[in-house]
């Protein structure tokens, strides 16, 4: 059931709250898939840094701010969602808090080539640096993909009512693909990661948010909607 929020104070509380629902659904999706491009677009806007080896080393860039903010704000979106179960609100609550542990617990210090040309004395004692505590952030990582991917995979296809519409059945077919794309995005990542050559893992990382984005904004039905009851 889709009702414009415009229409909002004429609306009874049923409708008023499916519309609640559905907007912080779209929000924690487009919150997901925008956040990588615009951190990209703005470190290479203010720095000239094209790109970095992951996301999370944007954390040591001007977009700092624009990181460790959207996950906050990521990790209180889904703290707030409430689901039709108890286990939908358990599994929302740790992940939003695993969000949020991704913001405060970085990664350690990395810097693109252009920073360190730029700016020698960085990895110097000599230099202050500002961070949160260190050698936790792919726990927070792991702990957030694997939620979320088992979130879009397992509960999203549930039925929330008795009638199944063919829309809903089409959306159930994306957050299954979703699922998969982040759970193998996160192999991916975990073997280049750990792995003896090393790489950038920016791509996988970006891959597995927008499945993640995609998959919630499907679930507030921005499309595949369910025709009016």
């Amino acid at each position: 059931m889709t009702i414009e929020l415009r229409d909002a104070e004429s609306m009874t509380p049923t409708r008023a709250l499916v519309v609640s629902y559905l907007t912080l659904r779209r929000l924690i999706g487009w919150v997901g898939i925008l956040m990588p491009f615009v951190i990209r677009l703005g470190d290479y806007w203010l720095e000239g840094v094209w790109s970095s080896e992951s996301i999370s080393a944007y954390y040591y860039t001007r977009m700092r701010d624009v990181f460790t903010g959207t996950l906050v704000v990521t990790g209180a979106l889904l703290s707030c969602y409430r689901g039709p179960g108890t286990r939908d609100n358990v599994v929302t609550t740790i992940a939003g808090l695993a969000a949020v542990g991704i913001a405060l617990f970085p990664i350690d210090p990395e810097y693109s080539p252009i920073t360190l040309a730029r700016f020698g004395a960085t990895l110097s004692d000599a230099c202050y640096k500002n961070h949160g505590p260190l050698g936790y952030h792919f726990y927070a990582v792991t702990i957030f993909f694997g939620l979320a991917a088992y979130l879009v995979y397992f509960r999203f296809p549930l039925p929330s009512v008795p009638t199944i519409t063919p829309q809903k059945l089409q959306r159930n077919r994306i957050y299954r693909l979703c699922g998969v794309v982040m759970a193998v995005s996160f192999v991916v990542i975990a073997a280049v990661k750990y792995g003896s050559k090393g790489g950038s893992i920016f791509w996988p990382e970006t891959t597995a948010i927008v499945a993640f984005g995609a998959a919630w904004l499907v679930k507030g039905q921005a499309i595949l909607r369910d025709p009016p009851l």
